[in-house]
């Protein structure tokens, strides 16, 4: 698990995630109410509960297919 910081996206869906992955990728792309949303990842990072974690930035959002 690894933790992250989004910027931008849904209000509601919370600046800190903490998601299944090993190592930090490059892009993220997670299904939110009906919707995947799209987030790339920054140079930037955010210090959370101690530790210097990756922010991604919001990048789009696309229908989730039936």
């Amino acid at each position: 698990m690894i933790t992250i910081v989004t910027d931008g996206g849904p209000e509601d869906m919370g600046r800190v995630r903490r998601i299944d992955q090993e190592e930090i990728p490059e892009r993220w792309v997670v299904a939110y109410y009906g919707r995947h949303q799209h987030f790339e990842r920054t140079s930037a990072t955010e210090l959370v509960e101690g530790l210097r974690v990756p922010v991604f930035r919001f990048t789009y959002s696309t229908a989730i297919a039936e």
